[in-house]
């Protein structure tokens, strides 16, 4: 297997494990952390998107992400900070509708999917900002699909915290 086929193939599983764990769930269960200190299914959904978005379309692409040249900024009426908020800015941060932010999260997923297939395994080994840092496009990718794999097992975590098993 090239490693272009296991970043796809670890996508495509994470996406599997996310679309089970926000299956009938409410925008009030999005919306639910068990501290204030905690982050909601919302917030790490959104997150897990911006950053994705991010690092694939600015970093590794070059180009603007998808939430600004989309309009998705405006239709989740989220801040441009994509981590590091303090425990006064979680609690400010106000949750997009759930739909809304499933729609983001499909809208980058396919461009980032878009992307891969169309990407050389050897292009995966070019650095695509030197002057920042030496990780490599696979590199970078690499450490967004370990990033996905963890946020999605948060979601998870939390829904099960709130339903148990929903048999």
């Amino acid at each position: 297997m090239e490693a272009k086929e296991l970043l796809l193939h670890s996508l495509e599983q994470s996406q599997g494990f996310l679309d089970k764990a926000l299956d009938g769930l409410t925008q009030k269960e999005a919306e639910w952390s068990p501290t204030q200190e905690s982050n909601s299914i919302a917030f790490i959904l959104w997150h897990t998107f911006r950053v994705e978005d991010f690092f694939i379309n600015r970093v590794v692409k070059r180009e603007k992400d998808i939430y600004e040249i989309d309009g998705w900024k405006e239709k989740l009426g989220t801040p441009d900070k994509v981590y590091q908020y303090t425990v006064e800015e979680l609690k400010d941060w106000k949750a997009p509708e759930l739909k809304t932010l499933v729609a983001y999260s499909k809208a980058v997923r396919k461009k980032t999917m878009e992307f891969l297939q169309a990407i050389s395994n050897e292009k995966l080994d070019e650095v695509p900002r030197p002057e920042r840092s030496p990780d490599s496009i696979g590199v970078t990718v690499g450490h967004i699909v370990t990033e996905i794999a963890l946020h999605v097992g948060q979601i998870a975590y939390l829904r099960g915290v709130q339903r148990g098993l929903d048999k």
